[in-house]
Order: C-alpha cells, then sequence, then structure tokens
C-alpha cells in the first residue's frame, strides 16, 4: 500500500524520482513495474482536497507527489482528465489562493522549519504537473502562480545559513528551479 503522508517515505515522491534516475541511469526494467504500481495505486483516487495539507511536519505535499508520480505516466490529454478527477478544486483555481505557502513562525525551529521544505518541493510538483498538461489548458496558470509563490517563500531559507535547514534545502531548491533532477 502506499504511503501517502508528506515525510520521508513518500511513495509517489520516491516512485517519481525513481522513474527519473532509473531513465537517465540507464535501468530500462525498472520502467515498467515502477510505472505500473504508480498506475495501480493512484489512478482510481479522486476527489483529493488542498485542505487536508499540510501537517505541521510535511516538507512534501502529498496530494501533489501523487499528481507528479501520475504526470509521469499518463499522456497529457489522459493526465489533464485524471487530474481533473483528483483535485476538482484546481478546475476552478485562479491566482495565488492556490495552495499559498504556509506561514512558518520559527525557521530555526527543525519541525516547523519542513515547511518550508514544503513550499520548494510544492514548486517543484506544481511546475511539472504544469508542463505536463496539454498547451492552452486553464489549470496551467493558477499551477504556476502557486508554484511561484511557494518558491518565493522558500527559497532564501535555502541559502539562510542557518544548518537546521541549508543542509537539506538545497535538494529541494535545485528540484524547484528546474535544474534536470527530476524535470
Amino acid at each position: 500500500r502506499p504511503v501517502r503522508h508528506g515525510t520521508h517515505t513518500n511513495s509517489a515522491f520516491a516512485l517519481g524520482l525513481l522513474l527519473d534516475s532509473a531513465a537517465r541511469a540507464g535501468q530500462p526494467q525498472l520502467l515498467a513495474p515502477v510505472e505500473a504500481k504508480i498506475r495501480a495505486w493512484y489512478l482510481p483516487d479522486h476527489g483529493a482536497a488542498t485542505r487536508w495539507e499540510p501537517s505541521g511536519q510535511d516538507f512534501l505535499s502529498p496530494l501533489l507527489c501523487e499528481a507528479d508520480a501520475v504526470r509521469r505516466v499518463l499522456p497529457g490529454d489522459e493526465f489533464a482528465a485524471w487530474l481533473g478527477r483528483f483535485l476538482p478544486e484546481l478546475n476552478h483555481a485562479t491566482g495565488p489562493d492556490f495552495l499559498p505557502p504556509p506561514h512558518v513562525a520559527d525557521t530555526a525551529d527543525p519541525q516547523l522549519g519542513h515547511l518550508l521544505g514544503l513550499c520548494l518541493s510544492r514548486a517543484a510538483a506544481l511546475r511539472g504537473i504544469a508542463a505536463a498538461l496539454p498547451p492552452g489548458d486553464p489549470r496551467t496558470a493558477a499551477l504556476t502562480t502557486a508554484a511561484e509563490a511557494n518558491l518565493a517563500a522558500g527559497l532564501p531559507a535555502a541559502v539562510s545559513g542557518d544548518f537546521t535547514t541549508d543542509h537539506w534545502l538545497a535538494t529541494f531548491a535545485a528540484l524547484a528551479l528546474g535544474s534536470g533532477i527530476a524535470d
């Protein structure tokens, strides 16, 4: 069964990264079983709501990790239809109100600092999801706006000079900036 929380062992996040790395590492035998697991676990899902997120220690968005994994295995039109069923509120989202960055009261608190990573992992997933939609899809604007807002909220923490966050946020910043790690 998939692990669906927003921390280390999130299955969708891991499977998405595995698809990306297997292809780049010349391990094509890994692609079919990983794609099959993504399809089996996530294609039946529907009716997700962003109000379920975040929990107090998330550094991954379970909803966006799932959508970002599914975008890797479905063609554009199929993905667009699935996304409409999976995250129906996105069908009516406009501007910065879709997945606004969480407020982090104490960036030096290791648990609250996870929310800074959430901003960056959201930005990466939102950009990947937006890029996978067919040209002209009206949801792209809300996804892109949300990605930029989350990136702006999280990026300064990646170079804050505080070891509590700096030692791991750089990886999430690289993903969010599209360094080629997982795009």
